[in-house]
C-alpha cells in the first residue's frame, strides 16, 4: 500500500508542477491584463475531451473496417463523421476567440464564506456555454447573445480576514458537442476584501461610549417621537422600514422620528475581551453589526486607526474594512 500511495502523491505533485509551469509560460507570453481583455485566437488553447478521444477511436475502427472489407458506404460515413469532428473543433475554438472580458467588481464576504468576483462578458457574435473557473472552483455556464453584455460571477473560498487575490482566471467551453475543450487564461490581478466573521451573540454589547461633548441628559438612548414616513434610501436600517405599509402594496417607506438623538458610540478594539487579537476583532465586528441593526451612530477605533461615527451600510462596511486589514502585512 505505501508504494501506490507514494506513486499517487508523486503523480499529483508532477501534475501540479507542470500546470504551474504552463500557467507561468502563459502569463509571460500574454503579460498582465488590465481593464478590458479581448481574447485573440493566439490566446485560445484546445484539446480533445474524453468523449472526443472515444469519438476518434471509433472513427479509426470504422476506417479499418471499411478498408478491410472494401465497404465504400462505411468509408463515406467515416469521412463524413470525421469532417463533422473537424468542424466541431473549429467551432469550439471560435466560441472563445473575440470574447471581451472586463472586471465588474467584487463582493466582500465574511471570513469562511465565498468571495465573489464578477466579470462582464461581451462579443460581436453569440458565444455559448462559457464557464469561468478559479482552480477547482467553477461557475455556472453562461451564454453571451450577439451585441449584449452578460455579467458572470465566480467564487473563491476564504479562510481568514484580509484580502483574497485573483491572479488567474480560466474561461473554457466545450460547445458545441463536447468533443473538445477550448480555454483561455486572463490575469486580472484583482483583490477582494474579506471581513472578519463576527463573534456569536452570546453576551451583551459594549457600554455606550459617547463622544466628548455629546448629550448626557439621560435621553441619549433615543426617546424619540414618530414624525412621519419618507422614501427608503440605500443604507437605511431595516428596523425603521414600514413593513406594514410595504405589505399593502405601496412603495418601501422608512419611519422618521424627532427628539433626542442617540449619542455616538465608539467601539474600541482595546475594550474588547478575547483570548487573542482575532477573537477581539471578531467581538468588535459583532458590535459593529449589532449597532447597525439598532440604527446607532457608531465609530471604530483600532489602536492608532479609527473610523469616525456614522451610520448606514457604507459606514458599516468601512468599519469592517478597517478591522479586516488591521495588523496584516502589506495592508
Amino acid at each position: 500500500m505505501p508504494a501506490p500511495r507514494s506513486a499517487a502523491r508523486a503523480l499529483t505533485a508532477l501534475k501540479r508542477a507542470v500546470g504551474e509551469r504552463i500557467v507561468a509560460w502563459s502569463k509571460r507570453r500574454h503579460g498582465p491584463d488590465e481593464g478590458v481583455v479581448t481574447v485573440t485566437r493566439g490566446r485560445v488553447y484546445i484539446l480533445p475531451t474524453g468523449l472526443g478521444l472515444a469519438y476518434a477511436a471509433m472513427l479509426f475502427a470504422m476506417l479499418l473496417g471499411g478498408l478491410n472489407y472494401g465497404n465504400n458506404l462505411a468509408l463515406t460515413l467515416t469521412f463524413l463523421l470525421a469532417a463533422g469532428g473537424w468542424v466541431t473543433m473549429h467551432q469550439c475554438h471560435r466560441n472563445l476567440a473575440g470574447l471581451r472580458v472586463a472586471p465588474a467588481g467584487t463582493r466582500a464576504p465574511y471570513a469562511g464564506e465565498a468571495a465573489e468576483f464578477a466579470f462582464a462578458l461581451s462579443a460581436p457574435y453569440a458565444r455559448n456555454d462559457l464557464v469561468l473557473r478559479l482552480g477547482s472552483y467553477s461557475a455556472v455556464a453562461v451564454s453571451v447573445p450577439t451585441g449584449t453584455q452578460v455579467t458572470a460571477h465566480v467564487e473563491a473560498p476564504t479562510f481568514r480576514r484580509g484580502r483574497v487575490r485573483l491572479s488567474r482566471l480560466r474561461i473554457e467551453s466545450t460547445f458545441p458537442l463536447g468533443l473538445f475543450t477550448a480555454w483561455t487564461w486572463t490575469h486580472p490581478e484583482l483583490d477582494c476584501l474579506v471581513y472578519p466573521r463576527p463573534a456569536a451573540r452570546d453576551r451583551e454589547g459594549p457600554p455606550p461610549q459617547t463622544e466628548s461633548g455629546a448629550a448626557r441628559d439621560g435621553r441619549a438612548r433615543g426617546e424619540e417621537d414618530f414624525a412621519g414616513l419618507r422614501v427608503f434610501r440605500q443604507g437605511d436600517p431595516p428596523r425603521r422600514i414600514a413593513w406594514k405599509a410595504w405589505a399593502r402594496g405601496g412603495e418601501m417607506l422608512v419611519k422618521q422620528f424627532v427628539g433626542a438623538a442617540r449619542a455616538p458610540i465608539v467601539l474600541d478594539l482595546a475594550a474588547a475581551a478575547g483570548a487573542d487579537l482575532e477573537a477581539r476583532i471578531a467581538r468588535v465586528a459583532r458590535w459593529v453589526v449589532d449597532a447597525e441593526e439598532r440604527g446607532d451612530r457608531y465609530g471604530v477605533r483600532a489602536e492608532d486607526e479609527d473610523v469616525p461615527p456614522g451610520a448606514g451600510l457604507a459606514h458599516r462596511n468601512r468599519c469592517l474594512a478597517l478591522l479586516a486589514v488591521h495588523r496584516l502585512p502589506g495592508a
